[in-house]
């Protein structure tokens, strides 16, 4: 039992000295990159990085910059239907509502071999009125896209790492 002990909690260690490391970076107000260096050298399939891992902060990064298109469609409904705008702190208006974001889904992916993959998740914004029954109405559809492709050395061998690009790709107004 002692040896099983010793073999788990080596193989704990090893894994936690070997664990990939995660850069996450601001590109403009509707993109981001995310360095990935990951555990194998030899070689790698960049659609198992194609994970949404990074989906919430990329989101909460838009919300952020006033000057990303999913902020200023923000920025609209909460005129529309308050002509008042939320906090950063508190993005309820206790006298109208407050915008709202959807869970994402996967709506799509592709792979083109080993070296690249992507995908799009896609979420609604709308408003929540505040009152009786706090009824929701959606009124855009957004798609955010996330491309993984594994860097190569001047050979076009793997070269341990992978870069992911996050971007809002479409902001669609509903009828």
């Amino acid at each position: 039992m002692k040896s099983v002990l010793v073999l788990l909690c080596c193989s704990f260690v090893s894994i936690i000295a070997h664990a990939e490391s995660r850069t996450f970076t601001k590109v403009d107000a509707n993109h981001a990159s995310v360095k990935i260096v990951t555990d194998e050298a030899d070689g790698t399939q960049a659609a198992s990085y194609v994970d949404a891992a990074e989906n919430k902060q990329f989101i909460a990064m838009l919300l952020a910059d006033s000057t990303s298109n999913l902020s200023k469609i923000k920025y609209d409904l909460e005129t529309a239907h308050c002509d008042a705008h939320s906090t950063p702190d508190d993005s309820w208006n206790p006298t109208c509502g407050g915008v709202e974001l959807t869970d994402y889904v996967l709506t799509s992916f592709g792979r083109g071999g080993w070296m690249e993959a992507g995908a799009g998740y896609t979420f609604f914004v709308g408003f929540r009125d505040d009152g009786t029954g706090h009824f929701f109405n959606s009124e855009y559809m957004v798609v955010i896209g996330e491309d993984a492709t594994a860097n190569t050395n001047e050979s076009g061998e793997y070269a341990g790492s992978v870069t992911k690009t996050l971007s809002l790709s479409t902001i669609t107004k509903l009828p």
